[in-house]
This record gives C-alpha cells, sequence and structure tokens, in this order.
C-alpha cells in the first residue's frame, strides 16, 4: 500500500507540470487584413494556443503565425499561451500586443 501512496503522489506531482508563459510576443508586417505574430520557443510546450481579444483562435507547433481574416482598421489584442499535450496544461498568457491593421 505505501507503495500505492507513493505512486499517487508522483502522479499528483507530475499532473501539475505546467509550460512557462510565452515571452517576447511581437506583431509586425501588419497591413488591413493581416499580421505576423512571433515569440519565443517555451521548454516542455509543444504547442501554442493563439488568442485574438480573449478567444482563442487556432492552435499551433511553431513560435509564428499569421492571423488572417481581420478587418482594416481595428484594432486586435493577441496573445499566446504554450501547451504540454502530455500533461494536458496550458501556460498563463504571454504578454498582450496590441495591433491596428492598416486603412
Amino acid at each position: 500500500m505505501e507503495a500505492h501512496q507513493q505512486q499517487q503522489r508522483h502522479s499528483h506531482r507530475i499532473q501539475l507540470i505546467r509550460p512557462n508563459a510565452p515571452v517576447n510576443l511581437t506583431a509586425s508586417a501588419t497591413t488591413k487584413t493581416k499580421t505576423e505574430l512571433s515569440w519565443d520557443a517555451v521548454s516542455q510546450a509543444d504547442g501554442y494556443n493563439i488568442y485574438k481579444d480573449g478567444t482563442k483562435m487556432t492552435s499551433v507547433t511553431g513560435t509564428t503565425y499569421t492571423a488572417s481574416n481581420l478587418t482594416a482598421s481595428t484594432e486586435y489584442e493577441f496573445y499566446v499561451t504554450a501547451t504540454n499535450s502530455v500533461h494536458q496544461t496550458e501556460s498563463d498568457a504571454s504578454n498582450v500586443v496590441t495591433v491596428t491593421t492598416t486603412a
């Protein structure tokens, strides 16, 4: 029984592993319909969730994403979270970048 309790404690500890929040989120090459997002890779992350105005848009495995189908002359807020599919965890949010598309 003691071995089982140790295993339970170990399993509980593993479930708490979360990747760190992505850092250095930037937006560039913004046009009237798209913007390029990039951020630093996070160890222990195997994916990233992209959020626009607080709503999840998509998930990617790399550290760049082109947000498209945006509306001209409109302000958007983006942030990214890191995910770990093995532990089914999601990090805190990155910094927020505010983008205003061109006219």
